[in-house]
């Protein structure tokens, strides 16, 4: 059976390897719990092949009307969102990683190759392709006037969104040891927010790429190249005057949006997205415990250990619940004021490509071999 996998194969090995790994975690069985919502698949469709063997994520990009995915063989899809129907499909020549960003009429991908692309959200028509200085493996980002990439050789460079020409460039050096994944920047406010394979945040204006602060979240320790693998290859969230952020092996923390002074740090190590709602932080770690953090403080406000070893996507929050997927394809909602599963339901057998989207309280959620579905939950 396949299965999610972490970014980075030797991080799959670690966490998710089979009988004959020491090091692989014996994952729990499926917990029992009395369900209080109820599970209704909405539509499901076909996008593709899915993320094979490649070891990346491939999430879709969700707006008011479509949703977009595709394949990391370069098929891209255009779906309606109410009814799933297929609106449009361009067969492209590229190896897509990371996943889709739509808006501004764009959609924006990255490839192994390193290229930069814009298609027509109307008919997937290319507008624009620019090639960068390596592999664009994060989800791209833009507010209309830019188109924000991040490459694995550490570049963040923004590029005219109109032509794709280059505007700026920004480099850090990158340890010879990082997940194979980026987490995609975040617009806000004038800056571009990024974080890099050192764990190091960096907040950027979005007009010069001129770095206003730059912030380490979590310092490597340790011997080994690997022991001291530190990197910020979820996401970030920009909220409430806070940049948040988790990194592989490292802490959840903070940083101040303006100056970048951390104001507190939780040890913690997690390569998934990870999502806010309420001023509380929802993060799956590495081992599969689930936790809610306090914005303001970094306390635990609850922990969910029964889904431990169970190789678990990132998180998103959908109305007042917040849901994983785990390798076998099942999706698991949670309470989030406390942690309770209260719904489960399995999408397909062979995992998940990346952290399902929550789009007006319905979830969109892809699976490792390219079945698009909505769900929506409702109390029994």
């Amino acid at each position: 059976m396949k299965y999610f996998l972490l970014p980075l194969v030797l991080a799959s090995m670690l966490l998710a390897g089979c009988s004959s790994n020491p090091n692989a975690i014996e994952p729990n069985d499926l917990p029992d719990f009395d369900a209080s919502y109820k599970v209704k698949r909405l539509w499901k469709e076909g996008v593709g092949d899915g993320v094979e063997d490649s070891q990346l994520t491939l999430r879709p990009a969700v707006t008011q009307q479509q949703v977009f995915a595709g394949d990391v063989f370069g098929e891209v899809y255009a779906i309606s969102r109410d009814k799933g129907k297929r609106q449009w499909r361009v067969k492209t020549e590229d190896r897509i990683g990371g996943g889709f960003y739509a808006g501004y009429g764009m959609v924006l991908y990255g490839t192994r190759e390193g290229m930069a692309v814009a298609l027509s959200m109307e008919n997937g028509e290319e507008l624009w392709r620019t090639q960068l200085s390596g592999e664009a493996l994060a989800i791209p980002n833009s507010n209309g006037t830019i188109a924000v990439f991040q490459t694995q050789d550490g570049h963040v460079t923004a590029l005219d969104a109109n032509t794709g020409d280059q505007v700026w460039d920004y480099e850090t050096p990158v340890p010879t040891l990082t997940l194979r994944g980026l987490a995609q920047p975040a617009i806000a406010d004038g800056r571009v927010y990024a974080g890099f394979a050192n764990a190091k945040l960096a907040a950027l204006d979005a007009e010069t790429g001129v770095p206003a602060w730059e912030q380490r979240i979590a310092e490597p320790t340790g011997r080994s190249e690997l022991d001291r693998l530190t990197d910020v290859d979820g996401n970030m969230i920009v909220e409430g005057g806070g940049v948040f952020a988790v990194a592989f092996q490292g802490k959840l923390g903070v940083a101040d949006q303006i100056n970048g002074r951390q104001y507190w740090g939780k040890e913690m190590s997690s390569a998934q997205v990870i999502s806010a709602s309420g001023g509380r932080l929802f993060v799956a770690d590495d081992v599969g415990v689930v936790r809610s953090v306090d914005q303001r403080t970094g306390s635990v406000l609850w922990q969910q250990d029964k889904l431990y070893g169970r190789r678990l996507t990132g998180t998103a929050v959908q109305g007042d619940l917040m849901v994983v997927g785990d390798f076998e394809g099942y999706l698991h909602w949670m309470d989030a004021d406390d942690g309770t599963l209260v719904a489960r339901k399995r999408h397909d057998g062979d995992g998940f490509a990346g952290t399902p989207v929550s789009y007006e309280d319905t979830l969109y959620v892809l699976s490792y071999d390219g079945k698009l579905a909505a769900y929506t939950v409702r109390p029994k």
